[in-house]
């Protein structure tokens, strides 16, 4: 009878102990699942950070590389700029060179003519020039690049051009016919500035050409148009 009741005691305290320890893992395996959930959550979130950090340095990435590619673009766009321009410059500076050289070139006031009076002393009194016999409506040219002084009639001189040229030389055309030139005009080597004719005191058409060195006095216009290649 002792080994029964013994026996009954020992079941009976088993029957508590397992009924005791049951809360005791349900209650466990809730905390287990919850902590595997929270990971599981933490790491989605953590995937999802990590997702939209990607994004962010993917467009800041693309931002900079578009910056650059513009910066190049810009550059390369300056550089073709500043090499039209540098070419540009340099083609004016050839053509410059070209007008001026082109300027300063000397050419003959007539072609065709005559020589038919020279300078100094005649029937008593001082004939400044040099006379070119020629028919009336000959094209009278500028020697050389220079602006147009005067256009008008000029007493015995019938009428006159003047042009003072870039070294400061002065020519006087006398006797025209017709003018094709204004005052204040500038004129390059060989631009037709009026025609010859047989106006003031002259006893045929022809061209009077008179030399003035710097605005001042008649010289012989014989040597200077030599030094110039002319005659």
């Amino acid at each position: 009878m002792p080994s029964a009741a013994a026996a009954a005691l020992v079941v009976t305290a088993t029957g508590a102990s397992v009924a005791e320890s049951a809360p005791l893992t349900l209650d466990l395996t809730a905390a287990q699942a919850q902590t595997a959930r929270d990971q599981a959550a933490t790491e989605v979130a953590e995937q999802a950070d990590l997702s939209t950090r990607r994004q962010q340095i993917a467009i800041q990435t693309a931002a900079l590389q578009g910056r650059a590619t513009e910066k190049k673009r810009v550059a390369r766009n300056n550089a073709r700029v500043a090499a039209a321009a540098k070419a540009k410059a340099a083609a004016l500076a050839v053509a410059e060179a070209k007008a001026e050289r082109e300027g300063k070139r000397w050419v003959s006031p007539i072609a065709g003519a005559q020589f038919t009076s020279g300078y100094g002393m005649r029937w008593g009194r001082m004939h400044y020039g040099n006379d070119f016999g020629t028919a009336v409506g000959t094209p009278l040219r500028a020697m050389s690049r220079g602006e147009v002084t005067f256009v008008g009639r000029h007493g015995n001189m019938g009428n006159l051009v003047r042009i003072k040229y870039w070294d400061g030389t002065e020519s006087y055309y006398a006797h025209m016919d017709s003018f094709s030139a204004h005052v204040g005009e500038t004129v390059m080597p060989g631009d037709i500035v009026g025609r010859s004719g047989n106006t003031g005191r002259s006893t045929g058409p022809h061209l009077h050409l008179e030399i003035h060195p710097n605005g001042g006095g008649a010289v012989n216009p014989a040597p200077w148009l030599r030094a110039k290649g002319l005659q």
